[in-house]
């Protein structure tokens, strides 16, 4: 169970937008003070608004405690889905899902679960058919979610990785932050930075920089690269020679003699049970 919370998953959000992000880390996103504030403040405006137009059927308790239990409920199916993706993923590497396709899923059981309490709850009485108001469901949910994936998940995640202990390699003379590290390539007498939102340059040997780090940190697959340990890495073969596709979409080359050492390394350290 721990190797499927831990694999890296491609989600497209509503407008396009590509998100990288494993089970584990998605439910601690959602368990920060920031998300639960945006999921009250959403919940707050569905009761209040009474979409559903069940207050005038159902006792004013069961009214209020509707939207949680049933946020809740989508959340069970919405994850039970992230976790039979990443059962896919960990076969087929290349696999992404939009979000769209996900939230449906999930709000399709949700919907006519909650139709079917509420019936319950006005000994029949509940005259609505909600399948017509699902479309104003999907697009109020999707609404939610592009909000939350476009605004709310990097700065939360963002927090979460600040918080985690720092380290540093000394290139060139300066501090850098190895979490923010993707990628290092040498060429002639510089290395190439690639950080998560930036790039830079310095007069360093990569040999050097290597010399600093572990397998914990990340790999030498070829004598001019360097790559950080991301779950995001997927190996591909181009013209039969092995190479590495990184979360920026860099290709990285993977020198002959090393390729079961990489491939040992991504088993062990990158992608563990891949």
């Amino acid at each position: 169970m721990q190797r499927l919370l831990n694999t890296e998953l491609t989600l497209w959000d509503l407008l396009g937008g590509r998100v990288s992000i494993d089970t584990a880390h998605y439910f601690r996103v959602l368990t920060h003070q920031r998300t639960l504030l945006f999921v009250f403040l959403a919940l707050l405006t569905f009761v209040a608004a009474d979409p559903s137009g069940s207050r005038n059927f159902v006792p004013m308790w069961f009214a209020i405690i509707l939207w949680p239990v049933a946020f809740s409920f989508y959340l069970i199916v919405y994850h039970a889905q992230l976790l039979s993706l990443a059962a896919l993923t960990r076969r087929f590497s290349w696999l992404s899902m939009p979000t769209p396709l996900v939230g449906f899923v999930a709000l399709l059981p949700t919907v006519y679960v909650c139709r079917s309490a509420v019936i319950y709850m006005s000994d029949g009485e509940f005259p609505y058919d909600v399948s017509d108001q699902l479309i104003f469901y999907f697009l109020s949910v999707q609404g939610l979610e592009t909000v939350f994936y476009r605004f709310i998940l990097p700065g939360v995640r963002a927090e979460i990785e600040a918080e985690k202990p720092s380290r540093h390699l000394v290139i060139g003379g300066e501090q850098v932050d190895l979490s923010q590290l993707l990628h290092i390539e040498a060429r002639e007498h510089h290395v190439h930075l690639t950080f998560e939102n930036a790039k830079s340059l310095a007069r360093a040997r990569l040999g050097d920089i290597v010399a600093q780090t572990s397998a914990e940190d990340g790999m030498q697959p070829h004598r001019s690269w360097w790559v950080a340990r991301d779950p995001a890495i997927r190996t591909e073969r181009r013209n039969g020679r092995l190479i590495l596709r990184l979360r920026d979409d860099t290709e990285v080359p993977v020198a002959r003699t090393r390729v079961e050492d990489v491939l040992e390394w991504l088993e062990n350290h990158a992608n563990p049970g891949r």
